[in-house]
C-alpha cells in the first residue's frame, strides 16, 4: 500500500504539466501572431541599409520590431516590379508595398531626393503595425485618423487618397494610417501619443518627407513661372511686333511721299525740307531703338524657353529616378 502517494504524485504532477501545456497552447494561440513575427525576427539579419534606414527615420524597439518581421528588402527596378507590380498604376508612382507581410522598397539613388526610402520604408512599417492592432484599438485610431484628415487642407493628399480608393478599395484608413505618420507634421496631442509608440522623433520623418518633396514643388514652381513669363513675353511681343510693323509699313511710305516731293521740288524752302527729313530721320531712330528692344525681348523669351527646357529635362530625370517603370535613359 505505500506506493500509492507515490502513485497520487504522478497523477498530480502530469496533470499539472497537462495544465501548463495546454495554457501554453492557449496563450500561443491568442499571441500567435506575435509569436510568428519572432520567429520571423530571429530569422532575419537586415542588410546595413535597412538597418540604417530604421536608425533614421527613429523607429522604436516595437516599430523595428514590425519592421524586422516584415523582411525589408530593397530592390533594384527589375526586382521591384516584380515585387510590387499588382500595386502599379499610370497616375500613381509607387515607390514601396507592404505585400504578403513583406516590405519591399524601391532603391531610388538620386542625391537630390535624400530620405525618400527612409520615409517609404516608415510609410511601409505603419502598414505593418496597422495590420497588428486589436479591432479596439483599431477603431479608436480609425476615429482620430478620420478627424484628423479632415482637417489637413492638402489638394494633394485628397487626391492621393482617392488614387488609394480605386487601386485599393477599403484600405483608405490603412493609408491614413501610414501617410498622415510620415508626412504630416500636425496631428493633435492623441494621435501624436499614438505614434511615440512606433518613432522617438516623428518629426524627423516628417521633415525628411518636406525636404524632398520640396524638390519637386520647387520645379513644379519653376516651371510654372517661366511658362508663365513665356506667355506673358509672347503676348507683348506679338502686340509691340504688329505695332513695329505698322509703323515701318507708314515710314516706308512717308519716305516715299518725301522723295517724290524732293525730286519734283516741292519744297518751299530748304529749311522746310531740312525740318521733314530731320522728322524722317527721328521716326527711323525710334523704330531702330523699337527693333532692339524686340531682338532684346526675344532674346530673354529664348532663355526662358531654353530654361524651361533644362527644368522640364531635370523634373523627367527625377520622375524616372522614382519610377520604376520607367527605364533611365542609356548614357552615350
Amino acid at each position: 500500500m505505500e506506493p500509492q502517494p507515490r502513485n497520487k504524485s504522478r497523477v498530480l504532477f502530469r496533470l499539472i504539466v497537462s495544465l501548463l501545456l495546454f495554457a501554453f497552447a492557449i496563450l500561443i494561440f491568442f499571441n500567435r501572431q506575435f509569436v510568428t513575427d519572432q520567429i520571423a525576427v530571429w530569422q532575419f539579419k537586415p542588410t546595413a541599409d535597412v538597418a540604417e534606414l530604421s536608425t533614421r527615420t527613429t523607429m522604436t524597439s516595437e516599430a523595428r520590431f514590425y519592421f524586422y518581421a516584415s523582411h525589408p528588402d530593397v530592390q533594384d527596378r527589375t526586382e521591384f516590379n516584380k515585387s510590387c507590380n499588382n500595386l502599379k498604376t499610370q497616375e500613381t508612382v509607387v515607390l514601396g508595398c507592404y505585400a504578403a507581410r513583406r516590405i519591399y522598397l524601391f532603391d531610388v539613388t538620386d542625391p537630390k531626393l535624400e530620405g525618400i526610402k527612409e520615409v517609404t520604408a516608415a510609410h511601409e512599417m505603419l502598414h505593418a503595425a496597422y495590420e497588428r492592432l486589436d479591432v479596439r484599438e483599431r477603431n479608436r485610431v480609425n476615429a482620430l485618423l478620420e478627424t484628423v484628415s479632415e482637417s489637413v487642407n492638402d489638394e494633394g493628399l485628397q487626391k492621393l487618397l482617392k488614387e488609394y480608393d480605386k487601386t485599393e478599395p477599403g484600405e483608405r484608413l490603412n493609408e491614413l494610417h501610414s501617410i498622415l505618420g510620415t508626412q504630416v507634421a500636425s496631428l493633435g496631442s492623441e494621435l501624436e501619443t499614438y505614434y511615440a509608440q512606433y518613432f522617438t522623433d516623428r518629426q524627423a520623418v516628417v521633415a525628411m518627407s518636406q525636404k524632398y518633396e520640396s524638390v519637386f514643388n520647387d520645379l513644379k514652381a519653376e516651371q510654372d513661372k517661366l511658362a508663365a513669363d513665356m506667355d506673358r513675353l509672347a503676348s507683348e511681343l506679338a502686340l509691340e511686333s504688329s505695332s513695329y510693323n505698322e509703323s515701318i509699313v507708314q515710314l516706308n511710305a512717308d519716305i516715299a511721299r518725301f522723295n517724290v516731293r524732293a525730286n519734283g521740288s516741292d519744297f518751299s524752302s530748304q529749311s522746310e525740307f531740312n525740318a521733314q527729313r530731320s522728322a524722317l530721320v527721328a521716326q527711323q531712330e525710334q523704330l531702330r531703338q523699337t527693333q532692339a528692344q524686340l531682338n532684346a525681348k526675344i532674346a530673354l523669351y529664348n532663355e526662358k524657353r531654353s530654361a524651361l527646357e533644362a527644368t522640364n529635362s531635370q523634373a523627367e530625370a527625377l520622375n524616372r529616378s522614382i519610377n520604376s517603370n520607367l527605364s533611365p535613359v542609356p548614357a552615350l
